[in-house]
């Protein structure tokens, strides 16, 4: 009996020494993740800090017209894009669109960013529809093995720009979207009007004539992709999760904030170079 109560109490011992040691790490962890990034999440919002936010021309014969116009260059660029998919996209013309939107935005410093790294968690991605993450601990971009070649761009942009310390989904949005309208290559540019038509309201259904085939079999592309990967129960569950991780940091739209790029897009004016213009340092 006395031996019985003397093993009970080693195990619980080792037990409760493994639990402070896991306790440790998470600790550890999040310390880490606050000082490297987390504390990104209470900045200000740049439309708050740039002085030139216009919340009136946020209305909705504005969005209209921007549908209108991204629906006009989807068509235009489809037949471009899709003649260099086998060259794909040029990394290094993305950064330099990239790098001037985050300066001018308020970096003083050059984040360094490149190609995304491979990550143990790109099935969980798959299955939940996530696009792409930064590690907050390493800082590296890290996209879904499942994005289609035109997704790429706009995506890896989203995601350097988390790196450059822009916390919120709709600003890394706002700065994606900006890096592949200023890039050359169509396929960045394609890319980025796909996003901005995917953060738009959505319309109950569109004409098959409002788009061209190239531009319809995209679509089909992306339904056929998450029709194939995507775990309906496990998605729910993971985007409920970082919906409430968004709201107890700051963005109280949670992941609603991503669709807000639009309010970005229509209510800060940008410069010839299609870059935000900015009064306030």
């Amino acid at each position: 009996m006395l031996a019985l109560a003397a093993f009970f109490l080693l195990s619980l011992r080792r037990g409760l020494r493994g639990l402070f040691d896991a306790m440790l790490v998470l600790l550890v962890a999040y310390a880490w993740f606050e000082i490297a990034w987390g504390w990104n999440y209470a900045r200000a919002p740049i439309e708050a800090r740039i002085g030139t936010f216009d919340a009136a021309a946020v209305n909705p014969h504005a969005v209209a017209a921007l549908r209108v116009k991204a629906i006009a260059e989807l068509n235009a660029l489809a037949p471009l894009a899709h003649a260099r998919e086998s060259a794909g996209y040029d990394r290094s013309a993305l950064r330099t669109a990239w790098l001037p939107i985050v300066r001018a935005l308020g970096d003083r410093w050059n984040p360094h960013v490149g190609a995304p790294k491979w990550t143990i968690v790109a099935p969980f991605m798959a299955l939940n529809g996530t696009q792409g993450f930064i590690n907050p601990l390493t800082l590296e971009s890290q996209l879904a093995p499942d994005l289609l070649w035109f997704e790429v761009p706009f995506d890896l942009a989203h995601e350097w720009s988390h790196v450059a310390g822009f916390a919120r989904e709709d600003e890394a949005n706002y700065i994606g979207v900006l890096t592949c309208l200023r890039d050359p290559d169509p396929i960045a540019r394609y890319s980025g009007w796909m996003s901005v038509l995917f953060a738009l309201p959505p319309l109950p259904r569109y004409a098959k004539t409002t788009f061209t085939p190239l531009v319809w079999s995209d679509f089909a592309a992306i339904r056929a992709r998450n029709a194939h990967n995507l775990n309906v129960a496990f998605a729910r569950f993971s985007w409920g999760t970082y919906n409430h991780y968004l709201k107890s940091n700051h963005v109280a739209s949670g992941i609603a904030n991503y669709d807000e790029v639009t309010r970005l897009l229509l209510g800060i004016p940008r410069t010839r170079a299609g870059l935000p213009r900015v009064t306030v340092r």
